[in-house]
């Protein structure tokens, strides 16, 4: 008798563990790998290029402009997706947004004419960074309003590291 109780409850603990599985297979932020380091100016050596730093934070503007055009594609509307690509695929994009970002905001200055832009940069990055980060939790726990408030913010702080970027660019 305890041995056919014990196994129905293992039954019964397997089941549950079943069903809540959703939350629990949601993929972990991914560990993002360093870019290449930013060439060497040929006018001070051992210097950052000036122009290689401009050039790599609008190439990595384009790059989160591209992971969003790239997701809305897929996912359009505000709408929680029920399809079980939605939160793979929304984890992917926020990861790759998190991982661009963050290279963005490592990035040093090349010299003390930037830093004023350098922290532009910075705030409009970790801004972006922590919407995304809520963006990715709203979905890893299936919280719609949560997901809309990111959907609605998250092109405007696209926006406000693509200005930023290019106030940089303006040296």
């Amino acid at each position: 008798m305890n041995a056919r109780l014990l196994a129905g409850l293992g039954g019964i603990v397997a089941a549950l563990g079943a069903c809540g599985g959703g939350a629990s297979t949601f993929p972990e932020e991914t560990v993002c790998v360093q870019p290449a380091a930013l060439p060497t100016s040929r006018a001070t050596p051992g210097a950052v290029s000036p122009q290689a730093y401009v050039r790599r934070l609008q190439d990595s503007t384009a790059n989160l402009e591209k992971l969003r055009a790239d997701l809305r594609s897929d996912y359009p509307e505000d709408t929680f997706y029920r399809r079980e690509e939605f939160r793979p695929d929304f984890a992917e994009y926020a990861s790759q947004t998190v991982c661009t970002a963050q290279s963005m905001f490592d990035l040093d200055p090349p010299d003390a004419r930037f830093a004023e832009y350098d922290a532009k940069v910075d705030a409009a990055l970790t801004d972006l960074i922590a919407h995304t980060r809520a963006g990715r939790e709203a979905v890893r726990s299936r919280n719609v309003s949560d997901y809309r408030d990111w959907f609605k913010g998250v092109d405007a702080r696209i926006a406000a590291v693509r200005l930023a970027a290019a106030s940089v660019g303006g040296q």
